[in-house]
């Protein structure tokens, strides 16, 4: 059985952390990053030699220290020297739905798809979506506790940009040329070869870099952007016709977008079969515990 890399962010829930890693742990590996606001000792008392942690970094939600912290996390996997078949991409707060054996066999028998789905932003015409690269967004990485004191200077930021005539245009450059640029979800499954070719771009495109810089959520653009600008785009997922949601551009996940990230509870676990995923999020300690119980009596029958 091939061996697979798991990357996790998390900033919270350490006891789901360490129980989503138990529920993994199969011919398998994990990095780890904890956002630097958040206290790792609970991480590190639980985890301990389980996992191997990268460095930290102060993350806000849309900011371009998302995609910094996921090249850590590259860095490490790539750095390791292991020939990982797959690197894949989960959140702290996810879990798997299939059993670890069903994981693996699916992967084998697509080992050259690119479980990574993206949707060509420039070319869309969606102008909502078309404003998180089209206009400038600022002050997201600031290092500011008072989150109060910060959205308000980001929603000021943004309203005055819209007034304001200057927009970016909806490509990038990139490896010497203007390139289209793509949206997608954070999380994704690819093969060692595209992972050692997406952080060969992260370090090396600083053009690439400073457009994102000032995007909107720059983690959905940047590593999509790169993938369906390479040599495995063919073997990827070109999401195409009218945007439906970003539930849409996610392709081993259930997760269920409106305003926030619904948790799930254990009245989910219909749905969760229907869905046909690999993993599910969000799953909240004391909250989703009992359908965390359903799913792990599930995958113990689902073992050969």
């Amino acid at each position: 059985m091939s061996r697979l890399a798991y990357i996790i962010s998390a900033y919270k829930d350490a006891p789901h952390l360490a129980r989503l890693i138990d529920a993994l742990d199969d011919d398998a590996d994990f990095y780890v990053h904890i956002d630097l606001k958040a206290d790792s000792r609970p991480f590190e008392e639980l985890l301990k030699d389980k996992v191997t942690f990268v460095p930290r970094h102060w993350v806000s939600w849309g900011g371009w220290e998302q995609v910094e912290y996921q090249k850590e996390l590259l860095a490490a996997v790539l750095h390791s020297n292991v020939p990982y078949s797959r690197v894949v991409c989960l959140s702290g707060q996810d879990y798997p739905l299939w059993s670890n054996a069903a994981i693996h066999r699916y992967f084998e028998e697509h080992k050259e798809t690119e479980f990574i789905m993206g949707m060509n932003l420039t070319r869309s015409g969606n102008k909502p979506q078309l404003s998180r690269i089209k206009i400038y967004h600022f002050f997201r990485d600031l290092k500011w506790k008072n989150l109060w004191w910060k959205n308000k200077l980001i929603v000021a930021s943004r309203q005055l940009m819209r007034l304001l005539p200057l927009r970016k245009k909806p490509t990038t450059r990139l490896n010497g040329k203007e390139r289209d640029v793509f949206f997608g979800s954070d999380y994704w499954a690819i093969t060692l070869p595209c992972t050692r070719y997406v952080y060969q771009q992260l370090c090396t495109e600083k053009k690439m870099a400073h457009y994102f810089k000032n995007s909107f959520v720059p983690s959905e653009l940047c590593i999509q952007t790169i993938v369906f600008n390479s040599p495995f785009a063919p073997h990827a997922l070109l999401y195409e016709g009218t945007y439906k949601g970003l539930y849409a551009l996610t392709p081993l996940h259930l997760i269920i977008y409106n305003r926030f990230i619904h948790t799930m509870t254990l009245e989910h676990l219909p749905m969760l079969h229907d869905s046909g995923k690999m993993f599910c999020r969000k799953v909240v300690s004391g909250m989703s515990d009992s359908l965390v119980e359903a799913i792990d009596k599930e995958r113990e029958q689902e073992k050969p």
